[in-house]
């Protein structure tokens, strides 16, 4: 009888273990899925700042329309399919991403990934500053900030700089 009552006891604690674990997976995997969704929605925000709506228009609308479906899934508590659909919009945004890499519809020799992710200039503008040189000619040749109109290459005659007004040579030294 003993023996029963011990079986019994551990029986119920081993069941306890399990139940209580099979909640803490629960709400760990919920709380990752959310975080997988969060990470997804800010990757595509991103990828809409730096111009993706002309890049792939119909890869953006994807994923903004899986993203309006997955906040009404995880609304009603439907996480199995919201999980589905996180991981589809997932590989959308990593396919915008990656497209965006390489993608210069300004022709100023930078990315919109590198003008957005790197530099804080204009993806849609060849010179950002306007001082006369191409975004990714003051970057990769000059090394110059193509943010500072007054940032221009050595040689630049000093009236040019004046009539920019740019801060007297005495204290750029």
């Amino acid at each position: 009888m003993v023996k029963q009552r011990i079986l019994t006891l551990v029986g119920l604690a081993l069941l306890w273990l399990v139940v209580a674990n099979a909640t803490c997976d629960t709400d760990r995997n919920r709380a990752d899925l959310l975080s997988s969704y969060q990470l997804a929605r800010f990757h595509l925000n991103e990828c809409q700042a730096m111009g993706a709506d002309s890049f792939d228009p119909e890869g953006v609308a994807n994923a903004m329309r899986l993203s309006e479906e997955i906040e009404k899934m995880l609304e009603s508590g439907n996480w199995s399919e919201a999980s589905e659909s996180i991981d589809q919009m997932d590989q959308i945004v990593t396919r915008l991403l990656d497209g965006l890499q390489n993608w210069d519809p300004d022709g100023d020799g930078l990315s919109n990934y590198a003008e957005f992710m790197l530099y804080g200039t204009s993806w849609s503008d060849i010179d950002s500053d306007g001082d006369g040189y191409f975004d990714g000619s003051e970057v990769l040749r000059y090394q110059t900030d193509p943010l500072d109109h007054c940032g221009v290459p050595i040689g630049v005659p000093i009236e040019t700089m004046i009539q920019r007004g740019c801060p007297p040579l005495e204290r750029l030294r």
